[in-house]
């Protein structure tokens, strides 16, 4: 997290250079991929955690335990990286 010193520092810098070439200003925003694609993003790793955590059951079903394991341990920590992520994408964006 930055402090209230760098982001305005930042803000400075950006108006600067939105001042002496826009165009280019306007060419960096659209690498912005906006709340569109973040939930796009999450919905897609809900999606592979879900099929992961059932692919998991099926192995158990089937009696192959360790890829049951191995699979149940990959959803588990990518549910808690994602957890992790977002926790990290919610205190960022927080007014400071």
């Amino acid at each position: 997290m930055l402090s209230r010193h760098e982001r305005d520092r930042l803000a400075e810098i950006e108006a600067g250079l939105v001042g002496a070439d826009p165009r280019l200003a306007e060419q960096f925003e659209r690498f912005d991929p906006g709340p569109r694609w973040r939930g796009l993003r999450h919905a897609l790793a809900g999606l592979a955690l879900a099929l992961l955590a059932v692919l998991a059951v099926m192995c158990l079903l089937s009696g192959l335990m360790v890829s049951a394991v191995v699979l149940a341990v990959a959803t588990l920590l990518g549910g808690a990286l994602c957890c992790a992520q977002a926790r990290r994408n919610r205190r960022g964006s927080a007014p400071g």
